[in-house]
């Protein structure tokens, strides 16, 4: 059932969602936000905004071998999501707004100052 919702998302159809949100102007905030976070939800980019980045593991942690893979993929997994959930809601803010929003690394930061 996952690879079937997974194919369904070709090129075509992402740059649907992605046209599909309303460029934040500065009277939208509402409607862009659930834009946002529907988007964000289908394409499975909304990670980010969900959980806390991965906090690194210390040297003396039982089971560090098994620890660090989960690690790995969960740190993985979160810094795409954060990268191209920052990407998304960027291009959908008018220049004169995205100006006035301080920058920031992290997308659940940065939607927050929005």
């Amino acid at each position: 059932m996952l690879f079937i919702f997974y194919s369904a998302l070709n090129p075509s159809v992402i740059s649907g969602l992605l046209n599909s949100i309303e460029a934040l102007n500065g009277t939208n905030f509402p409607t862009w936000k659930e834009q946002i976070s529907i988007n964000l939800g289908v394409m499975d980019l909304d990670y980010a905004l969900r959980e806390k980045a991965p906090v690194p593991l210390s040297s003396n942690d039982e089971n560090l071998a098994e620890k660090t893979k989960v690690y790995e993929a969960n740190k993985e997994k979160w810094e795409r999501s954060n990268r191209l959930s920052l990407m998304i809601m960027k291009s959908s803010i008018t220049l004169g707004i995205r100006g006035a929003i301080p920058d920031s690394e992290c997308s659940k930061t940065y939607l927050a100052s929005v």
